[in-house]
């Protein structure tokens, strides 16, 4: 293949075009009007993890509270009011919503000449160490057919920092013998959609939902509410139960912090405190939680959650493994015992939901 260059110039090369970079570019071109921004993303379009995230994916919080400062993310009021009968601060937008916002406010920029964005890129991060006086980086296309050298007036930020990593993007971390079915909620979310004969078969499977945070909850929430399947053909793989935040209950972000300074640091005694208050919830009132990631959690999904009573709490899991031809059990770290699957090999399904998400260690490993 025969690669072209280009020379660029701007005063800041921003990679990465995720929810963190948008509203820094958005903060940035407020107050700095006459700066120029390059604007460059592995992926097709702005929207980091959001563009690679299940189908059936809303935010976990209310969309008011979430996005870019100069352009709401819930849309009007009055037209919220009128056309889907929620409440402004009820609304928690959809795949869809966040791609369109995120690709409208890209679309502005490009247009008023203070953005220039290259999709599919990738910001050759080698090279950061080499670069001269002179203040030069260099991106190139992901086939390879496009480089770019680019004079940065004033800063190169990089928004790939705690970065969101999501089932789509990183497969199972474990060995997974050969004929176990695993499927990541895109691939649950997208053959469900699908007509015919995959469709009818997905129906009469079982699931293993492997991992307790956000992720794993929609999956369960989704094959209950969506594709109808029975409770009792679920089974849940719950390395560590966690804390989540009541939906319903109008919570405040310093809710914690300030229940930790009355509990004088006792995390365990904050916790239940603001359980007392309805504004923390678990899973199981006979077991406490012993992760604090906090995912956001409706009462009526809590609901469906509770229904599934498969639920196995043996650490993390380290191996899918086939036996004896047509089983599968799932083996555990610490000596815990293996499971065996509670079905056949052939209409067990394994559902991928134990990716890292925002908690991962990139930002350590880059020296942050």
């Amino acid at each position: 293949m025969t690669s072209s260059s280009k020379e660029l110039e701007c005063d800041y090369l921003v990679v990465g075009a995720g929810a963190a970079p948008m509203a820094f570019i958005d903060t940035l071109l407020t107050e700095l009007p006459d700066s120029k921004v390059i604007l460059i993303d592995k992926k097709a379009a702005p929207g980091g993890h959001w563009v690679d995230a299940y189908g059936f994916v809303r935010l976990h919080q209310p969309s008011i509270v979430y996005g870019i400062s100069s352009q709401q993310l819930e849309g009007n009021w009055l037209k919220l009011l009128l056309t889907k009968l929620t409440l402004p601060w009820k609304h928690r937008a959809s795949k869809k919503e966040m791609l369109t916002y995120f690709g409208n406010f890209v679309d502005k920029k490009v247009a008023s000449k203070q953005l220039d964005f290259y999709p599919n890129s990738i910001y050759k991060f080698e090279t950061k160490g080499k670069v001269d006086q002179d203040g030069i980086h260099y991106f190139s296309s992901v086939d390879g057919s496009m480089s770019y050298k680019v004079k940065v007036n004033s800063k190169l930020v990089d928004g790939t920092r705690g970065e969101c990593i999501i089932p789509h993007d990183s497969p199972l971390q474990f060995p997974v013998d050969e004929g176990v079915r695993v499927m990541t909620p895109n691939q649950i979310y997208d053959t469900h959609q699908e007509k015919g004969d995959k469709r009818s078969v997905m129906l009469k499977n079982k699931y293993v939902v492997l991992g307790a945070g956000k992720t794993g909850m929609d999956a369960i929430v989704y094959l209950q509410r969506k594709m109808k399947i029975d409770p009792v053909n679920i089974a849940w793989v719950i390395p560590n139960d966690v804390w989540m935040f009541n939906g319903s209950a109008g919570g405040r972000p310093w809710d914690f912090p300030e229940s930790m300074a009355k509990c004088s640091n006792d995390i365990d005694k904050a916790s239940f405190s603001l359980e007392k208050e309805g504004k923390l919830v678990r899973l199981d009132k006979n077991i406490t939680p012993t992760r604090f990631r906090f995912p956001v959690t409706q009462l009526n999904e809590l609901k469906l959650l509770r229904k599934v009573k498969t639920i196995i709490r043996r650490g993390r899991a380290t191996a899918i493994r086939r036996k004896n031809n047509s089983h599968v059990t799932v083996e555990f770290e610490s000596n815990h015992l293996p499971w065996d699957g509670f079905a056949p090999i052939e209409t067990c399904i394994f559902v991928h939901a134990t990716s890292p998400g925002p908690s991962n260690d990139r930002f350590d490993s880059m020296g942050g």
